[in-house]
């Protein structure tokens, strides 16, 4: 019995490690590339922004991405895994939200559930060369991620009756 296990542990370990390398490349490939991003990119951290009013709200997310739009940007949205259960009953994919939010599924990536968004938010934003839009100030991640760390690189804002009011002026 003993050495059957044995026989077994080498395929079981390099079954795991194809699983998590797929799990990776996986969580990887939802993020926009530099070639396909959209024009005027803006990196929204969602799952913070849906706090801006107080309860967590999509329609706060909406106001957000339209103000955003208004002004000229195309947001890229990033959510937590738990979003759906924040505001609703249920798991959300990226094909649930965009119609909540109004805006198209492949510019929203719901991270998979144990993934850090920040990280996937600070990698995207980092690539692009993009801003980003959340009251989270990444002070753990700015050794990894400088970016963060440049002036207008985050940008902030709330949400109070039924208004968007930015930090600083918003500029394209």
């Amino acid at each position: 019995m003993l050495s059957d296990l044995l026989l077994l542990a080498p395929a079981a370990i390099i079954f795991v490690i194809l699983l998590l390398l797929r799990l990776q490349g996986r969580a990887t490939d939802a993020v926009p590339s530099e070639d396909t991003a959209p024009r005027n990119a803006i990196v929204v951290d969602g799952s913070n922004v849906m706090h801006w009013g107080g309860d967590p709200s999509l329609d706060v997310v909406s106001r957000v991405l339209r103000r955003l739009e208004t002004a000229g940007f195309s947001p890229i949205v990033f959510f937590d895994a738990n979003v759906g259960y924040k505001v609703g009953e249920r798991y959300y994919t990226e094909e649930t939200l965009a119609p909540l939010i109004g805006v198209r599924f492949d510019h929203i990536v719901v991270v998979d559930k144990g993934v850090v968004a920040d990280e996937m938010i600070l990698q995207c934003a980092t690539d692009l060369g993009a801003r980003i839009v959340t009251q989270d100030k990444f002070r753990d991640w700015r050794v990894r991620f400088p970016h963060a760390a440049k002036k207008g690189v985050l940008v902030s804002g709330k949400y109070t009756n039924g208004n968007v009011k930015w930090a600083r002026p918003l500029k394209v």
